[in-house]
């Protein structure tokens, strides 16, 4: 059940709440969507993450706290984990690449 929040602070919530958390294991926290473009129209909205992370034994918790905070914000969130090695091979990747020039950069 949502709290009546807007779907737009939902992602920022994630941000605030995954560096509070894991902020040592986090190189990039990127997201993206509906919920970030604000067009949701209060329906469904989505917010995709990139997570790049430094350790990805935090995978699981990551994910976990997505789900809480689109609970309570009534946002779907879909997170994408990419290990930092991995990264930096894959920068210029076409999903990388358009999640940063057109998503909110957190970290």
């Amino acid at each position: 059940m949502s709290d009546g929040s807007k779907g737009t602070d939902a992602p920022a919530a994630f941000a605030e709440r995954a560096q509070a958390e894991h902020g040592e294991s986090i190189r990039h926290l990127v997201a993206f969507g509906s919920a970030v473009r604000g067009d949701d129209r209060g329906v469904h909205a989505e917010a995709e993450v990139l997570l790049v992370l430094e350790e990805t034994d935090r995978e699981r918790e990551l994910k976990a706290l997505a789900r809480e905070v689109g609970i309570e914000h009534g946002v779907v969130f879909s997170v994408h984990v990419l290990p930092a090695e991995r990264f930096d091979a894959r920068e210029e990747h076409p999903f990388v690449r358009t999640a940063f020039e057109e998503g909110q950069v957190y970290v």
